[in-house]
């Protein structure tokens, strides 16, 4: 399998407290990479690295890619406009098909602000989901979801390795099967 990154003898600091020592990640093309791990133990700051917000120069660190798709914590929405009108913003068109596959598509007329948490993801998932990025870069997609949402997320992340795309995501909540699982550890250990 031909990776995608690698990161050899990451060693991260925030702080004064040690997120990283040493730490090793390959992350092969066409599969889903599962970041996992409890609160605080470098799931978002790892992700962060990979898609270079966060500058690195204390490792060995090999990245083959130059466009991806990237879906942080935040949703990054405008709150004040609608669905469709955040969407414009990017030039995007709802993928009809795709919205009604994860229940939003009547709520494209709504203003951001009127929709509840998960509903709020769902369209920043559906926007990442519509990019021509063949990477997928996710900080806790399933953040806010009830359990049939995140079984037709775990579906289209499936489909999208199929596709010859690659994911990879922070996770603590249900394993997604047939993902390569990272575990990290608990810094303060």
């Amino acid at each position: 399998m031909k990776a995608l990154a690698i990161i050899n003898n990451l060693n991260f600091t925030v702080d004064e407290k040690s997120i990283f020592r040493n730490f090793n990640l390959t992350v092969n093309l066409y599969e889903v990479t599962e970041i996992r791990g409890k609160n605080g133990s470098g799931k978002t700051t790892l992700l962060k690295i990979l898609c270079r917000e966060i500058s690195n120069n204390r490792s060995n660190t090999n990245l083959h890619f130059q466009s991806i798709a990237y879906l942080g914590h935040q949703n990054a929405l405008i709150e004040e406009l609608t669905f469709k009108q955040n969407f414009s913003l990017n030039s995007l068109s709802i993928d009809k098909k795709l919205a009604k596959q994860l229940n939003i598509y009547h709520l494209r007329n709504q203003k951001i602000n009127n929709l509840s948490f998960g509903e709020k993801r769902k369209i920043a998932l559906l926007r990442i989901f519509q990019t021509q990025s063949e990477i997928w870069i996710m900080d806790e997609p399933f953040a806010g979801l009830d359990a049939d949402s995140v079984t037709i997320i775990k579906k289209l992340l499936l489909q999208h390795t199929k596709n010859k795309g690659t994911i990879l995501i922070s996770n603590h909540q249900e394993k997604i099967k047939d993902s390569t699982k990272v575990e990290l550890e608990d810094p303060g250990e």
